[in-house]
This record gives C-alpha cells, structure tokens and sequence, in this order.
C-alpha cells in the first residue's frame, strides 16, 4: 500500500513538473531594430499578439546588444528574436540560427543605410568625412557599422582608421541624437529607424541632412534558436504572414509601421553575408 501510494505521489510530481515546464514562457528578444528599447507598448502588444496566435506563452526581452541576443538564444535555444541581418548571418553559420520571416517595410522587405549629418554641412558624401567623427550603434549592426566599413573598403580605406573618433552609442536612436547634438560630424544609421525616429521627432525633420542611401538589403529578420521545433517554426510563419489580415495584427503592424511580414530563404540574406566575408578578407 506504501509503495502504491509512494508511486502515485511520484507521477503526479512528475506530471506538475512537466505542466510548470510546459507553461513556462518564452521569451521574444529585442535590440536596436526598434526606435524604443524597454517597456515598448507596440512590441509588448506585438509579443502578446503572437502568442495568442500560436498558442505559446511568450514574453518580450529586452538586450542592449546584438552580441547579447545571440549569447541568449545560444543559452536558450528555443527562444525568438528580432535581430539584425549581419548577426543573424553570422550566427545561422556558426551555431544554425533558424529564419522564421522578415518584416516588410515600405511594402518591401528590405531597407538603406543612411550617412546622416547636420544641415549645412559642406561634405557631401561619407568619403568627405576624414578626420572627423562617426557615431555608429553597434559593431555588428549591418546598416551602422557594417555598410560603411564596407563602402570605405571599396575605396582601399580602413574605417579604424579613416575617422578621429569611433563614437559607439549602442542605439540607432543615439546615432541620430549624437549628429542632432553635434557630438559626432556623421552616422550611418537604419532607414526604418529614422523614419520613426522623425514620425516622433518631426521638429528635427529640417535639422538633419541625409548624404547618401546605401542599398537596399535584407531587412532585420524574426529567428530563433536552433533548439525551436520545425512545427513551432512554421506556426509562427503561419501567424507572421497572416498578421496584415488580422484586425488587431494590422493596427500592430501600423503602430511599428511596418505592413506585413514575408519568409524568404537563408540566401536571402546573401548580400550581407558577401559583405561580411569580404571585411573579413
């Protein structure tokens, strides 16, 4: 009777175990893709959304870098993120990050990297800027650090060594405040950024000055961990790509102006990752 009673008490210890297991939620991380980083309502409202419609608990993350979202899917590879194009290339080669979709913006699911800089400046393009001083987000953002690392490489020039200063800020959104704020000459920063930034900031609209458009490329993409099964995987695209057709989606898509969602393969992504391999060469 003793033992009966000891094994019935040990399965349903296991079966609370694996109930708390399953309704511990996800997270969904964020970092620079968006104008806000924190307590973002359009990105807690995006998150929400999401889990009601692949019927998943999920929780958004914040990180203060794209490093810091991969050390968090590769410690949780279940976990989802909204990263950018040059880490997701990086890291789908080295640790099989998956693809899930990429936002369209513009109707397109791609975007530019702007050079931005003060109203009346003489220089006119990125190459005038020698000696001066560059603010970028992130040191593996694709359209802050990689583009114009990039773009000066055709040119025989080495951005280390090209500017006074490397100014790194951490955000799109402080590139733009450190070339409104004169503590940089120039940035180059993500389109969609600061379309919103300026939708916030109309006032700043006549203060800055866009110098040249780099691009398209791939835009920052939805992916997850490679511990994230294949039908999860394909709920959520499923959820993603109907979302413009979703009343609430639809307002959600609207308050991050963006207009819907599209699955591209890993190729995709190719532009970036032919970049990549040419900075590294």
């Amino acid at each position: 009777m003793l033992k009966s009673l000891i094994h019935i008490l040990s399965l349903l210890a296991f079966v609370v175990a694996s109930t708390s297991a399953a309704a511990e939620s996800s997270k969904l991380a964020f970092s620079g893709v968006v104008l806000e980083q924190g307590n973002n309502t359009a990105l807690n409202n995006f998150t929400q959304w999401l889990a009601k419609k692949v019927n998943c608990p999920l929780e958004p993350s914040y990180k203060d870098s794209y490093q810091g979202i991969t050390d968090y899917l590769q410690e949780h590879k279940q976990y989802l993120a909204w990263t950018c194009g040059a880490p997701f290339v990086q890291d789908h080669q080295r640790y099989g990050q998956q693809l899930i979709a990429i936002p369209l913006f513009k109707g397109s699911p791609t975007y530019h990297s702007l050079v931005i800089s003060k109203q009346g400046r003489v220089e006119k393009a990125l190459l005038d800027f020698k000696g001066k001083t560059f603010a970028y987000s992130d040191d593996r953002s694709n359209s802050g650090f990689v583009v114009p690392s990039y773009a000066l490489k055709q040119h025989g020039i080495d951005i280390h060594q090209y500017f006074r200063l490397l100014l790194h800020t951490g955000s799109h959104q402080a590139s733009i405040d450190a070339v409104l704020n004169d503590l940089v000459d120039v940035a180059n920063v993500d389109e969609y950024i600061l379309v919103e930034y300026l939708k916030s900031h109309p006032e700043d609209k006549g203060k800055l000055a866009i110098l040249e458009r780099f691009g398209p490329f791939p835009f920052t993409p939805i992916v997850a961990g490679r511990g994230t099964p294949p039908d999860v995987v394909k709920r959520l695209q499923q959820a993603l790509l109907s979302m413009s057709n979703d009343k609430e989606g639809k307002q959600i898509l609207d308050k991050l102006g963006l207009d819907g969602f599209v699955v591209k393969p890993v190729s995709f992504y190719q532009p970036i990752a032919d970049m990549l391999k040419e900075l590294k060469e």
